[in-house]
This record gives structure tokens, sequence and C-alpha cells, in this order.
């Protein structure tokens, strides 16, 4: 199984052609995180009508999915991957951290992401890009 970032779910949105080739070439299923939702909704304000329409579209994919919540457990696994990083002087997002987790902690050690540099970092994880 292959999580998504949120990265890869903007991209499929906006019909990104590098994405595309992946999807039509990949065979295995697909998984997304509720941290990704969440920061996918947090860029959208539903005064505006383009907005409305881009949250009914991300609604519509997440249902398609196997979705991955947060559990104490990837919690404590995301402080882990963050304290290690900052230790390190390798810093990312703490919503990259949390992504990483709950996806590790369900057994899941590949991500597709158009940020590479963010997850690579993460010691387990097979990040991919396209």
């Amino acid at each position: 199984m292959i999580g998504l970032d949120t990265s890869a779910i903007i991209d499929i949105f906006r019909g990104d052609e590098k994405i595309k080739g992946f999807f039509e070439s990949n065979k295995e299923p697909l998984a997304v995180t509720i941290m990704s939702y969440l920061e996918l909704f947090f860029g959208l304000d539903f005064e505006n009508t383009k907005h409305t329409k881009e949250a009914q579209y991300y609604r519509s994919f997440f249902d398609g999915l196997y979705q991955m919540d947060i559990t104490g457990e990837s919690c404590e696994k995301a402080s882990h991957i963050f304290w290690k990083l900052k230790k390190e002087g390798k810093m990312i997002e703490k919503f990259d951290c949390i992504i990483a987790a709950i996806f590790m902690v369900n057994g899941i050690n590949k991500i597709l992401t158009r940020n590479p540099k963010h997850f690579e970092r993460i010691k387990g994880l097979n990040v991919m890009s396209y």
C-alpha cells in the first residue's frame, strides 16, 4: 500500500500530468490520512465558491481510499520523528511528521509526495516522487 502526502492529493485535484503518469502505472492500493484532510481544509475559504467545489472533490476523493486516523500510538511516533530530526538539525513540518507516523504505525512504509525532501529524512519510510 502507498500513502499519499497532501501535496500528491492537491496535484491530483489540479490534474498534474506527472502524477497522472504515476496513477496509470500504479497497481498498489492507496491510503490517505485524516491529517492530510485537515491540512487540505485549512487551505479552503468556504466563502469562496471555488473552494467549496474543491472541498466537495476532496470529500469524494477521501471516501474512495483507505483512510488512516490519528491515534495515541501515531502521536507518540510523530513526536519521536520530530525530536530525532530536530536533534539532528533536520527538522520538517509537524504535519509531515504526523502524516508519516500515521502511515508507519499502520504498516505503510511508502509515501508518494511532490516534496521528497520533507520525508527522506525519516528512517524506515520509502519516499516516492513524481
